[in-house]
Parts: structure tokens; C-alpha cells; sequence
């Protein structure tokens, strides 16, 4: 650690960092558009330009080495007549859209615009370079050429991080534009990830265009449920007027230790299966608790490595006071859902907590299971082979319904062994796994 001073205030960062990452730490923020930390220096935006003390001028932040004592201005007024000047090129070809745009409220240009800038354009309309608009370019990603400010962070996304090579930059000046290679789609499953690291709206997701406002929507950090790799979440949800809640995207949310920067798209997409389901027999709980007190020697619990380590604990109990075995299922592996090269983040167990089940010590040797088996699972309906068994999950085949992963907190271990928590979004309509054991035990509150 170094100390170095910003604005005539001193301040300790990494020697080795970058400048814009460091003094973000601090609450301080350098504009940028091309940085990204899983990206590295590119250099090409020069919005992050600051006046350095000593220096003849003008130096870019994200490529100036950190040195020990050396002072940096961020507020003088040749940064911001810098910054200034370099937003108003941004601007010359920008088309006007920013109330049809749909990033809107989460849009860096019109963030540093209303910060440094709120000039008037000296080009007019007529005089603007006119380019594509809404070009699909596969894999839900949509892209506006006139909105795009060139910081090529898709391109080396592809080139870094995917590995697929699917965008080049092409054409030469003001004509220049993100294209794709060969005229071929993006077809990676980590495509999503360009429409979040795009700091315009040149790149936006078909799947959420046009549903929801930015700042209509909550935003609660959670766990992906998809796979055992437990990736970090951003969930952003709303409740329309006249309407249940609903979940209207997921987003990668950093964590060094798991996934970085990025999700993949089974994840990031995975939502659509997560919305709140009411309940569709009241009786079917009611029918389950008394023809368990009627037959308790002809049950055994089954839960699934999709089950927080809440919810096994509460089953473990369940099954203990019921007399009946409890037993384990993990087999959701998919060999296709792995991947050999780039950002590596798919696990082939596709469910959140089959550590759990190893944790807790639940067996899943089921060559003595009983037919008749209460299933306990948050996922999809599944084959097993047996004659009379009754689900509980958060789908509408289901014997019970229950509330989904997404809609209760819990604990996951991932398969680094890393224990995960992820916060509910919503709140359920319908009750959830710990809420049903209790009732069939007659308890308040299963612990």
C-alpha cells in the first residue's frame, strides 16, 4: 500500500491496483467507459483522462502506474473541461432516444452528462451520422449502432472472457461499429454478460426490453439456484398495479470468490420458473397430515440437493418424528451443461446444495426406499421410480405446491465447499418447504 493524494486528500491504495478500481474503494469515482476489471486497460474511451501533478497533460486513469506520493486533481477545472469536451464528442452522433431507450436510468453517458456536462449540441439532427438500429444479434442480444459509443468492452468480452470471437469492430472514423465476425450470431452461453458490461444502451436484452423501468424496480442480492456453482445475484423484481409480484431479470452480481464479474445465460434466464404460484388444493396439505397420522410405517422422506440446508434440517426432523427414513437425491447431472473453455462458471449438478446433502449426511442409496415417498424439491417434476409419490414444489404438476427457492432465505454449499446465503425476493403466496414440515408436525416453526 501507497499513500497518494486526490484533491489535496491523502489516501492509501494497492501499489500494484488500478486507479480507477483503488480510488472507487474510497468512494471516489473517475468517469470511464472502456475499463472493466475483467476486461483490463483498452485505453480507447479517454474519458477517464485526470490532470496529474507534474505531468505536461492529461493523463488517462486507467493505464497511469500508482506511485508512491503522487498527486492527481479530479475536480480541477482542466479534468472536468477535459471530461467535458469528451462527453460532447460522445454526443455529436448520439441520437436524441434517451426517454425510448431502455437504458435509461442505467445509462453511464447520461449519467456523466447530467454530472459534467448539461451543454447543448452544437451539431443538429439533421447534420447527425445516421446508423442500424435494433440489429439481432442473436442469443437475446440487441444492438443500436447510433447509441454505441465504441468501447469495444463486447468485443473483448468475446475475446477475453467467452473466448467465441464473435465481434470485431468495423468500418473506419465516425463510420466505425461494432459487427458481427463473419456475419455469424452470438451463440455462447455467456451472452447475457454483454448486455451488462455495455455502459450504453448500444446493447440490450430482447428479454427484458420495454417490460419494466429501471427505477420501478427492487433490487435484492441473491444465490442462482441453476447449477452447484452458486453464482452471485442481483434479482430485480416489482409488484404491477392490480398484480402478484413478479421477477423481471436476474443480473451477475461480483463475487471474486465464485463468479467474478459474470453468470451464465441458464442461470441469468432461469427466472422465468421462479415466479410466485398460489396454491391450488387447500386440501391436498390437510389429506397429506392425515393420512400420515394414519400410516406413519408406510412413509419415507425423500429431499433433493435443490433444498437449502434449512429445509434438509427441518425434513431430518420431520422423518425422525414420523418414524419414517429419509433419503437424498442429487442426480441432476448434465455433462453438456460444462464447459471446456472460457469463463468455466457451468457445473454439471444442476441443482444449488448437493454438499448439503453430503454435509448433513443424508444418504442416497435408494435401493430400499418405500413406494409410497413424500418428495421434497425446487425444481421441475422429475422421473423416479416408484408408484406413489407425493410432491412438494414450487410448480403448478405438483401434489403441494410450495414457495420456490427464491421466494424463502437459505443456505447452499457450492462445490468449492463455499457456503452461500441467498435472501428471498418476494414474498410467497404459497407456504415454503420449513412452513409445510411444521404444519405436518404441528408445530409452529420447524427448527
Amino acid at each position: 500500500m501507497v499513500e497518494i493524494i486526490v484533491d489535496s486528500e491523502k489516501f492509501q491504495v494497492d501499489e500494484n491496483g488500478n486507479l480507477i478500481t483503488e480510488l472507487k474503494k474510497h468512494g471516489i469515482e473517475i468517469p470511464h467507459f472502456c475499463y472493466h476489471e475483467a476486461l483490463g486497460v483498452s485505453g480507447n474511451c479517454r474519458m477517464c483522462l485526470i490532470e496529474v501533478v507534474g505531468q505536461k497533460r492529461p493523463q488517462i486513469a486507467c493505464d497511469t502506474p500508482i506511485s508512491a506520493g503522487m498527486e492527481i486533481k479530479i475536480n480541477s477545472e482542466l479534468t472536468r473541461k477535459v471530461q467535458k469536451g469528451l462527453l460532447e464528442m460522445e454526443f455529436i452522433n448520439h441520437p436524441l432516444d434517451c426517454p425510448t431507450c431502455d437504458q435509461a436510468g442505467e445509462c453511464s453517458l447520461q449519467e456523466y452528462y447530467m454530472k459534467f456536462d448539461k451543454g447543448d449540441s452544437r451539431v443538429g439532427v439533421a447534420d447527425k451520422v445516421k446508423k442500424h438500429k435494433r440489429e439481432d444479434f442473436g442469443s437475446n442480444v440487441i444492438h443500436d449502432e447510433e447509441r454505441c459509443v465504441l468501447c469495444r468492452r463486447c468485443v473483448r468480452f468475446t475475446q477475453i472472457c467467452s473466448k467465441t470471437y464473435e465481434l470485431g469492430i468495423g468500418g473506419r472514423g465516425e463510420h466505425s461499429k461494432i459487427m458481427l465476425f463473419n456475419n455469424q450470431k452470438i451463440n455462447n452461453p455467456y451472452a447475457g454478460n454483454i448486455v451488462d458490461i455495455c455502459p450504453v444502451g448500444a446493447m440490450t436484452s430482447a428479454d427484458f426490453r420495454f417490460k419494466r423501468r429501471v427505477w420501478h424496480l427492487k433490487t435484492t442480492e441473491a444465490i442462482c439456484q441453476g447449477c452447484e456453482r452458486g453464482c452471485a445475484l442481483y434479482v430485480d423484481s416489482d409488484k404491477p398495479k392490480y398484480e402478484n409480484e413478479q421477477i423481471y431479470r436476474f443480473r451477475a452480481r461480483f463475487d471474486e470468490s465464485v463468479n467474478g464479474h459474470f453468470i451464465c445465460d441458464f442461470g441469468r434466464y432461469s427466472y422465468k420458473f421462479e415466479q410466485l404460484i398460489e396454491p391450488k388444493n387447500d386440501n391436498a396439505l390437510l389429506n397429506l397430515k392425515d393420512e400420515l397420522k394414519a400410516n406413519l410405517s408406510k412413509f419415507d422422506v425423500l429431499v433433493t440437493s435443490s433444498l437449502s440446508t434449512e429445509e434438509m434440517s427441518a425434513a431430518i426432523k420431520f422423518a425422525k418424528s414420523f418414524g419414517a427414513n429419509l433419503y437424498g437425491y442429487d442426480d441432476f447431472r448434465d455433462e453438456s451443461f460444462c464447459d471446456v473453455q472460457g469463463l468455466k462458471l457451468r457445473y454439471p449438478n444442476k441443482t444449488a446444495n448437493k454438499k448439503g446433502l453430503a454435509r448433513l449426511q443424508i444418504s442416497t442409496d435408494l435401493t430400499h426406499i418405500k413406494d409410497r415417498v413424500i418428495v421434497f424439491h425446487l425444481g421441475d417434476k422429475f422421473e423416479l421410480n416408484l408408484k406413489n409419490p407425493t410432491f412438494i414444489m414450487p410448480r403448478k404438476q405438483a401434489d403441494i405446491i410450495c414457495a420456490s427457492a427464491y421466494h424463502r432465505d437459505g443456505h447452499t454449499i457450492n462445490c468449492d465447499g463455499i457456503l452461500r446465503f441467498s435472501k428471498a425476493v418476494l414474498s410467497p403466496v404459497a407456504p415454503s418447504i420449513e412452513q409445510i414440515i411444521a404444519y405436518l408436525m404441528d408445530e409452529k416453526e420447524a427448527k
